[in-house]
């Protein structure tokens, strides 16, 4: 990692107890921070934060990722609010799912350990939440891939929780050998408050490890997070996959647009992004046109128009029609383009006109 010193850490706020990671300076690894009681409060990132940073030693924030089990507006608003708070800057957090905080901890081991696929096995109240990752190559470019399977029974629930999930033997080695059968693994990965147990059964211990590696853990998230903090900083892991997971963008957006008088094609989004991360805002001076056509390219190199009507802004002549076209998502899926007329400095004043749209990408 960079020399320069900083808080580097994984923050996993998904389970029933907050758990914390960090990277050390001095040995080159990732640890595990032991929080006090008071840190655990869900509502306490701030506490979190402040816990690994005096087990660091560290007095600056250089890379901080948080794992949440519930990905929608209002939670990441809040870790937003709360990292904002503790004074990390933009650009040097991020906030991950559960399952992209997984594919950061798979990917990150050696390559025989993901190199069929990855399963992650997680053992919730509600039942098995499985999600099988996977790199596949098409026309060159190589695509991390989502499958999310749920399996959930009276027996799983009944069992969950009570330290002896011998009950549930003959249920979970019948999910797992259907499950199995219809896909290659490397190495599968258990977690989750049903599998936080002394001793698998040994019918199922044995099922998991054939033809595969298995682990068992609580504090894979964590872990990943950290991975990802550092992977921010100096990008590795997925540097040349477009990553395809559920809280990704899966469409790139992209406008046909003139510079010195050559034609071009300009991205604005980027497919294979974080969807927090995927907005953006550029400025431009428009011909006398009535539309912007928004051509949407989809993973398998095929691409539709979606075409905004901006007849409202009026036309200039001397080239001062300037405009910003800001793209913000709402979810992996939806996105909101607002353009503006910002008028052409002191020479023309804005007309005050703003146009929304909202677009359903179609992947």
């Amino acid at each position: 990692m960079d020399k320069e010193r900083g808080l580097i850490a994984g923050i996993d706020l998904s389970g029933t107890r907050i758990q914390a990671s960090v990277y050390s300076h001095n040995s080159g690894s990732v640890q595990s921070v032991k929080l006090t009681e008071d840190s655990h409060e869900k509502t306490n990132l701030i506490n979190v934060i402040a816990e690994c940073m005096r087990a660091t030693g560290e007095s600056q924030i250089k890379s901080i990722c948080v794992t949440i089990a519930d990905y929608n507006g209002d939670e990441i608003a809040a870790v937003m609010a709360d990292l904002e708070k503790c004074g990390v800057m933009e650009g040097h957090w991020q906030i991950l799912s559960r399952v992209e905080s997984f594919a950061y901890y798979a990917y990150k081991q050696k390559s025989e350990l993901h190199s069929m696929g990855v399963v992650l096995m997680d053992y919730t109240q509600e039942g098995l939440k499985c999600d099988h990752l996977a790199i596949r190559k098409s026309d060159n470019t190589s695509y991390l891939l989502q499958e999310h399977t749920g399996y959930t029974s009276d027996v799983l629930k009944e069992v969950y929780g009570s330290k002896n999930i011998d009950g549930a033997e003959n249920e979970l080695c019948t999910f797992a050998e259907d499950y199995f059968a219809k896909r290659r693994v490397s190495a599968a990965y258990l977690t989750g408050e049903g599998f936080d147990i002394e001793k698998l059964p040994e019918r199922f211990a044995k099922l998991m490890v054939t033809r595969r590696k298995a682990f068992v853990g609580q504090n894979l998230f964590a872990r990943g997070a950290c991975f990802a903090a550092m992977d921010m900083l100096r990008p590795e892991i997925f540097r040349n996959v477009v990553v395809l997971l559920d809280n990704h963008v899966k469409c790139g957006i992209e406008l046909d647009i003139s510079s010195y008088g050559k034609p071009m094609r300009f991205r604005m989004v980027r497919p294979g992004v974080n969807w927090t991360l995927a907005g953006r805002t550029i400025e431009c001076i428009l011909e006398d046109i009535r539309s912007i056509t928004f051509k949407v390219i989809t993973t398998d190199n095929t691409s539709y128009d979606e075409v905004v009507d901006i007849s409202e802004i009026p036309f200039r002549e001397g080239r001062t029609t300037r405009i910003s076209i800001h793209v913000e998502f709402m979810d992996a899926d939806r996105c909101n383009i607002t353009i503006k007329d910002l008028g052409f400095g002191e020479f023309v004043k804005s007309s005050g006109k703003v146009i929304h749209r909202e677009l359903t990408l179609r992947s």
